[in-house]
C-alpha cells in the first residue's frame, strides 16, 4: 500500500471492510456492532454514517477507538469519492482473480505470467465478441437491475419543479432526500458515488411523462466504455522454448525446494472466522432443493413421491451387527469327557534354617524317601473324607486354614548316594534308579510318570518345595 500511495498520490486508498470486521470481532463482541458496523460501511450520507458510529461509541468506546487508530483508510461509502463511480466496500473483484488462477499458481514464475496472460487473452476476446451483438445506449444487465428497482416504490414525490423534486420515504424512517435532474444529484449521495440512479431519483424520473432512465445513468455504464475497454488486443505469443536467447554474463538456477512431510499445500489457509470446508448437502430428487432426502420431502407432490416409492424402497436403517454374550458362546462339540489340567500353585513355601540342617542329614537316602512319600501322599488321598487328619494337618499359626501336603523331588546330584544291594542284575538298579510315580498323583497333571535325574529336564525343575 506504501508504494501505491507514492506511485498514484491522487488515487483513493480504501481497506476492505470483511478483514476489517474480521479483525474487529477478534477484540470485540456484541450484538450493536454486528447491527451496525457494515450498516456503517453500507451508509451513502455522513448523516447515516454518523448515526451508526454513535450508536458504537456509545456502547464501547474502546471499539471506535481501536477503529480509528488502526483502519484510518476508507471503507465507508458516505466517505467515497464521486470521481471513480465504484462503490465496491470489499476487495472481491481481487478474490475472484485468485480464485481464477489458484490451479496455476505452483508453475514457474515464466509459466505463470505466459498462463496468466493467456487467460486473460481468453477473456477479452470473449468480450469483443460480446459487445458487437449488443445494441443500445447502457448495458442490458444494468437496465434490467434498474427497471427491477422501479417496481414496488413506497415514496412520495413532491416536485419543485422539473428538474428538482423532495422524495419522502412513506412509513418507516420517513427521511426526505432532495434529487436534482439537472445535476445528477440526490441528497443520499448514492446516485453521485455509484453513477446510477437510486430508488429516489427513480421514482421522481418514472413520475415524468418524456424522461426515461438511461439518459440519467452514467456514461461508465454505457456500450461505448465497454467496447472501448476491450478494444485493445493481447498479443499472441509462441512458447518460451521459442523466445529469444539472452546472455546476461551468468545464468539463475531455480531455487532449490526441500521436500517437506505430507501432501503439498494446494489451497490458501483460511483466516479467522471464515467457514472451513464448505457442507455438503444432499439434493431431493422430487423438489430440485436441498438438505433432504425424496422420501422425506414435504415440498413435493405426493403422487412423485408414491411413484418413486414404487420404483425403489427408501433406504433402510442399518442394523446393528454386534453380537450378544449369548449369541457368542459356542457349544462344545466333542463329545468326549475332558480332563482339567490346573497349574501348580503359586504359594510357594521357603525353607528355614532347620529344614535345610535336616535336608543336608538326610541327604544320603534321598531317591528311596522320595519314592516312599510319594506312596503315601497317594494312599492317604484315597481315603476321601478322612484327610483332616491324614492328608492335611492344621496350621501352626492358628488358622483354620489346612497347611498344604509338600512334595520333595529328587536332585540331580543326590543319585550317587542311593544305597543298591549287590549282586542284583543291571535291570534291577535301574528300577531302583527311577522311581514310578503313582497315576493318581497330583503331579502327574503336569510332570512325567517317569522320573529321571539324569532327564535334561530336571534342569530346569525348581528345587524348592511345592505346594499342591
Amino acid at each position: 500500500m506504501t508504494g501505491v500511495k507514492e506511485v498514484f498520490p491522487e488515487a483513493e486508498h480504501r481497506e476492505c471492510m470483511f478483514h476489517l470486521v474480521t479483525n474487529f470481532k477478534k477484540k470485540f463482541h456484541g450484538k450493536v456492532f454486528d447491527d451496525h458496523l457494515w450498516a456503517a460501511a453500507y451508509s451513502w450520507n455522513p448523516y447515516l454514517f454518523g448515526k451508526h458510529w454513535a450508536a458504537m461509541e456509545t456502547a464501547k468506546l474502546a471499539a471506535t477507538a481501536y477503529v480509528r487508530k488502526w483502519h484510518n483508510r476508507l471503507w465507508s461509502r458516505s466517505q467515497f469519492s464521486t470521481i471513480c463511480k465504484v462503490d465496491y466496500v470489499t476487495n472481491n473483484l481481487a478474490e475472484s482473480f485468485n480464485n481464477w488462477i489458484k490451479h496455476h499458481k505452483s508453475l514457474n514464475l515464466d509459466d505463470f505470467f505466459d498462463k496468466a496472460r493467456q487467460l486473460i487473452m481468453i477473456l477479452w476476446n470473449r468480450r469483443r465478441k460480446v459487445a458487437k451483438k449488443l445494441d443500445g445506449l447502457i448495458l442490458p444487465h444494468i437496465m434490467k437491475r434498474l427497471n427491477v428497482m422501479t417496481r414496488e416504490l413506497n415514496l412520495e414525490v413532491v416536485e419543485s419543479s422539473e428538474e428538482v423534486a423532495e422524495v419522502t420515504a412513506l412509513g418507516g424512517s420517513g427521511f426526505r432526500f432532495v434529487v436534482n435532474l439537472q445535476e445528477r444529484t440526490c441528497s443520499c449521495r448514492q446516485w453521485q458515488v455509484s453513477g446510477l440512479p437510486c430508488k429516489h431519483a427513480l421514482a421522481f424520473i418514472t413520475s415524468l411523462t418524456n424522461a426515461h432512465i438511461r439518459q440519467y445513468v452514467d456514461l461508465y455504464y454505457s456500450l461505448e466504455k465497454f467496447r472501448s475497454a476491450y478494444a485493445q488486443l493481447i498479443p499472441a505469443m509462441p512458447d518460451k522454448n521459442q523466445w529469444p536467447q539472452s546472455d546476461h554474463g551468468f545464468f539463475m538456477h531455480p531455487p532449490l525446494l526441500k521436500a517437506t512431510a505430507g501432501r503439498p499445500k494446494t489451497e490458501r489457509y483460511k483466516g479467522y472466522g471464515e467457514k472451513k470446508r464448505k457442507n455438503g448437502k444432499h439434493l431431493c430428487l422430487i423438489c430440485k432443493e436441498y438438505g433432504h432426502h425424496w422420501h422425506n420431502c414435504k415440498k413435493g407432490n405426493p403422487d412423485d413421491i408414491a411413484a418413486m416409492m414404487a420404483v425403489r424402497e427408501p433406504p433402510k436403517k442399518r442394523t446393528k451387527t454386534s453380537q450378544t454374550a449369548e449369541s457368542s458362546i459356542m457349544p462344545y462339540a466333542d463329545g468326549e469327557p475332558t480332563r482339567m489340567c490346573f497349574p501348580p500353585s503359586q504359594n510357594l513355601e521357603t525353607t528355614t534354617k532347620k529344614e535345610k540342617k535336616e535336608k543336608h542329614a538326610n541327604s544320603s537316602a534321598g531317591a528311596s524317601k522320595s519314592s516312599k512319600s510319594l506312596e503315601n501322599t497317594s494312599k492317604k488321598k484315597g481315603k476321601g473324607s478322612n484327610s483332616e487328619s491324614v492328608g492335611s494337618k492344621r496350621s501352626g499359626t492358628g488358622s483354620n486354614q489346612p497347611e498344604p501336603i509338600s512334595i520333595e523331588f529328587p536332585m540331580p546330584g543326590d543319585e550317587k548316594d542311593v544305597p543298591v544291594k549287590a549282586g542284583k542284575s543291571k535291570k534291577r538298579k535301574c528300577a531302583e534308579k527311577i522311581p514310578m510315580v503313582p497315576v493318581d498323583s497330583l503331579a502327574m497333571c503336569t510332570r512325567s510318570k517317569f522320573l529321571s535325574p539324569a532327564s535334561p529336564a530336571m534342569n530346569t525343575r525348581s528345587k524348592r518345595r511345592l505346594s499342591l
